[in-house]
């Protein structure tokens, strides 16, 4: 959203769009009722005083949630979650086959296998359903 502030060095002076794209986001901030009046006011001021590089004019967003960060986070956290279960079901998968082999390498006698197979099951299953409550809430909060 404001990424425009680093595409040149943050000791650069900002020019007058820079400031003006700040304006509109501190407006558009007061009006979701993020900011105060006060604080509006004071952050207006220090933007079209604008001492210092671009690097003070970002820092006057910083208090300010942005619903991209937000996203960002829960984008990221599925992300996650899709590699993990990955990784869970990759191991689920080799540990069991092995142990299958092994048991019918063995002779296949009584049927040993189940004391693995039984409970990595469990914590696949398990595994599976935490991450898609995970992604029910994140989505129920509009991430």
């Amino acid at each position: 959203m404001f990424s425009f502030l680093l595409r040149a060095p943050l000791w650069l002076r900002p020019s007058d769009a820079d400031r003006e794209r700040i304006l509109e986001g501190l407006k558009r901030h007061y009006a979701q009722g993020r900011l105060t009046t006060g604080e509006l006011e004071a952050r207006v001021e220090r933007t079209l005083r604008g001492a210092g590089g671009r690097l003070p004019l970002g820092l006057f967003l910083i208090e300010v949630p942005l619903r991209a960060f937000g996203l960002i986070v829960s984008w990221r956290l599925r992300r996650l979650q899709r590699t993990l279960i990955r990784v869970h079901f990759a191991a689920y998968a080799s540990i069991n086959a092995a142990a299958l082999g092994i048991w019918a390498l063995t002779g296949e006698g009584s049927f040993w296998p189940a004391w693995v197979l039984l409970p990595s099951t469990v914590m696949v299953a398990w595994h599976l359903c935490a991450s898609r409550s995970l992604t029910r809430a994140l989505r129920r909060r509009g991430f």
